[in-house]
């Protein structure tokens, strides 16, 4: 069911990540207190993930990020990474945009909202995809990193203030 998001995720890493500046760990952003609040989920554990990045400008970097994943099947995702050098975030977001295209084209429906750091996505498939999930995510630019959060599940849709929220809470635990 989550594989539809690894495409959105890697294209978005890929594009983006050199590696997490922060000595601080992805899973220390964000609480289960947060999460609980802005989600509903409780019990929702943290599993910090590692990759190494296959291809493009960021080939050999590696990748920190966190997943929670919940008794109701939701799961949590945020990465945080350095802009690369010379990186252009808008011709990135335009290329994480064609991903969003692709989804729209399957009659998915997208509500978005810019904001000046940024933006988020809700991403509601049509009922013809009765195992696909719901997807809400945020990108901003912070403290000259690019910060990502999102949230799936198959029976709980966020709002954008939700969306967002989720986000803010990530960023606000940044040192």
């Amino acid at each position: 069911m989550y594989q539809r998001l690894w495409p959105v995720a890697g294209l978005f890493l890929t594009l983006f990540w050199t590696e997490l500046s922060a000595q601080q760990a992805a899973c220390t952003l964000l609480t289960a207190a947060d999460i609980e609040a802005t989600t509903g989920e409780k019990g929702m554990e943290p599993h910090e993930t590692g990759m190494v990045i296959p291809e493009g400008p960021q080939k050999g970097q590696k990748l920190n990020a966190c997943m929670w994943g919940g008794p109701k099947k939701g799961m949590v995702t945020l990465s945080v990474m350095q802009v690369p050098p010379g990186a252009n975030l808008k011709e990135g977001l335009a290329k994480l945009d064609e991903v969003y295209a692709k989804l729209r084209a399957k009659k998915w429906t997208e509500e978005r909202k810019q904001y000046p750091d940024g933006f988020c996505s809700i991403m509601t498939p049509p009922p013809t995809e009765k195992r696909a999930p719901m997807m809400a995510g945020c990108v901003t630019r912070s403290k000259g990193l690019v910060v990502s959060s999102g949230y799936m599940s198959p029976t709980n849709k966020l709002s954008m203030e939700q969306t967002r929220t989720l986000l803010d809470r990530t960023v606000s635990h940044m040192h």
